[in-house]
């Protein structure tokens, strides 16, 4: 799965990008930061089954930290978005063929209000231009790939769509739910765009996450101002908060866990007062709104699911003794055969059914798994 971060410039897009993955990317205060997308891997989490089978996991391909296994999925930060980007402006084409590489969004805007249209610093700047314009500027692109579709009546709308728009990741099975839903006998401007937001809702559902939410005393008012004229999930955050926090447990100066620090090697007094705004922060917003985000896009409104494949279902083991090695982050409506085609092409091929380690009883293979679910895949 691939998550892919938007916005103005310089809002705190490769701030938070930094502080899901801690690669080394370009941050300063400036406009256009970046320019080429930078692509790293952040984690969603879930809790480890080892618990409820009373066992200790030697994972493989997903850490797991205190009963957390950390998932992978792979993030990319793209150039910041202009006005006009749909007609070639600033990055255009570029910026939105890149995002549209991605599964999921999250745009990142600046709830302070102190980052204008052009990423300058201002006071009482009204982010809802940002997403307006940013909505905008994504869905008139893909309603100009939609208008290029000649159709005469004498084929299927929907094959005819998906010609153009299979180049921009969108799937036949949307455009064909979309073509219904709207009841579409013909292709114009205003189909176009109808099509173009609906598809992208589908596909590629957005999370607005306000950025500094530190900076202002009003953060939920702000807030339910924009959900009122938007119908887009918001949640806050302090992208800066949880880079600290993320740059601090890696150096080993502290442990963080349920929201709590815990210091572990005795800091200098400018890292004591970075550590203790850092902590009234969580104390007053329950967190830093980072990693929650990004469980919240990937889990609630993208909808997957994470399962932990073994080969053994009593010992819960690998072909190598390992304990739940393996966690896979699937699609909502993947069966168990899809889970197979993951782990290879030949347990596909040669698949004959599953096992429900905590049941012990065989899954329907027209069945989507589940959340949390242990598979023995039977070949």
């Amino acid at each position: 799965m691939k998550i892919g971060i938007i916005g103005r410039t310089n809002v705190g897009k490769s701030t938070l990008f930094k502080a899901l993955t801690l690669e080394e990317v370009e941050i300063e205060d400036r406009p256009f930061t970046t320019i080429e997308p930078n692509k790293g891997v952040g984690y969603v989490t879930v809790e480890c089954p080892e618990k409820y089978f009373n066992v200790k996991c030697n994972p493989h391909n997903a850490p797991c930290i205190d009963g957390t296994r950390f998932v992978p999925i792979n993030i990319i930060d793209v150039a910041g978005l202009v006005e006009g980007a749909s007609e070639g402006k600033g990055l255009g084409n570029k910026f939105l063929s890149d995002i549209m590489e991605a599964d999921a969004i999250i745009e990142v805007i600046d709830i302070s209000g102190n980052t204008d249209s052009s990423g300058n610093k201002t006071k009482d700047f009204d982010p809802a231009i940002d997403i307006e314009m940013v909505d905008n500027e994504i869905k008139k692109w893909i309603a100009s790939i939609i208008s290029r579709s000649r159709y005469v009546g004498k084929e299927d709308i929907a094959d005819i769509i998906f010609k153009n728009v299979s180049g921009i990741n969108i799937k036949y099975s949307t455009v064909k739910e979309v073509v219904k839903e709207l009841n579409v006998k013909e292709i114009n401007e205003d189909t176009a765009l109808k099509m173009a937001s609906l598809m992208m809702k589908k596909d590629k559902p957005m999370l607005i996450l306000c950025n500094k939410m530190d900076s202002v005393e009003d953060l939920e008012e702000r807030i339910k101002k924009l959900r009122e004229r938007f119908d887009y999930d918001f949640m806050a955050c302090s992208a800066a908060a949880e880079l600290t926090i993320r740059e601090a447990e890696k150096g080993g100066f502290i442990r963080f866990k349920d929201n709590k620090i815990e210091r572990l090697k005795e800091l200098s007094s400018d890292q004591e007062k970075a550590i203790n705004i850092i902590d009234r922060i969580i104390k007053k917003y329950g967190g830093t709104g980072v990693r929650e985000a990004l469980n919240r896009l990937v889990f609630e409104l993208k909808g997957y699911k994470v399962v932990f494949p073994v080969e053994d279902e009593k010992k819960l083991t690998d072909g190598f003794g390992r304990v739940l090695p393996d966690a896979y982050l699937v699609e909502k409506d993947a069966t168990p055969k899809e889970v197979a085609a993951m782990i290879h092409s030949d347990i596909a091929k040669n698949y004959k059914g599953a096992i429900d380690c905590k049941t012990g009883l065989k899954v329907k293979n027209d069945y989507p798994v589940k959340n949390g679910q242990v598979l023995k895949i039977l070949v």
